[in-house]
């Protein structure tokens, strides 16, 4: 567990050989905005946090591999986390910002090189505070989250008008031990998103 915010530094986050550099410290400006918005807002109460879930790796048929990843937009958005499985947490009230990341096993180390601690993450992000935890145990999410006291978890569940898929609302054991807000976020962070 760590909780040093770290200073602002040039951090950039490279979507691939040819793609723009984008300074993460702009997902931190995301966040804060989407703060400003959602303190606008009656129906946000005092102690509200936004949580929302990034997108999942997939294996690629029977095998142990996996097919190419890509971030979900609103969580890439509001962070800029390129790890699957992950999950990302902003108190409303503070605009401080929590990402969750799978503990990975030892054995990762053979052919992910070395695994890093929380801190890493911290600086690599520019978030406040990063945890690991078990993809078959949620219980350290569920610990953060209760420590934090949140009124109500605000989450993402409306429809893509281009699309027409429905954006699903972020799962973990343990979310029912929370107050839930679907309705509240989506045309927030929509209109941030897509209008700046």
């Amino acid at each position: 567990m760590f909780y040093k915010s770290p200073p602002p530094k040039p951090s950039y986050s490279a979507g691939g050989y040819s793609a723009h550099r984008v300074p993460l410290e702009l997902h931190d400006i995301n966040r804060r905005r989407l703060c400003d918005r959602l303190k606008q807002r009656q129906d946000v109460p005092e102690g509200a946090v936004v949580f929302l879930e990034g997108g999942k790796s997939q294996p690629r048929h029977s095998g142990d591999t996996e097919d190419l990843f890509r971030q979900e937009s609103y969580y890439h958005w509001a962070f800029g986390v390129l790890e699957p499985d992950s999950y990302g947490a902003i108190e409303v009230d503070t605009g401080r910002s929590i990402v969750f990341l799978p503990e990975l096993h030892e054995s990762y180390e053979i052919w992910m090189g070395k695994i890093q601690p929380p801190e890493h993450y911290v600086e690599k992000y520019v978030v406040d505070e990063v945890h690991f935890y078990k993809e078959e145990d949620d219980a350290k999410i569920v610990e953060v989250l209760k420590s934090k006291n949140p009124s109500v978890l605000l989450r993402l569940k409306g429809m893509n008008t281009d699309s027409k898929k429905t954006s699903k609302p972020a799962q973990f054991k343990g979310i029912d031990q929370f107050n839930l807000n679907d309705t509240t976020l989506h045309p927030e962070i929509t209109e941030l998103l897509e209008f700046g």
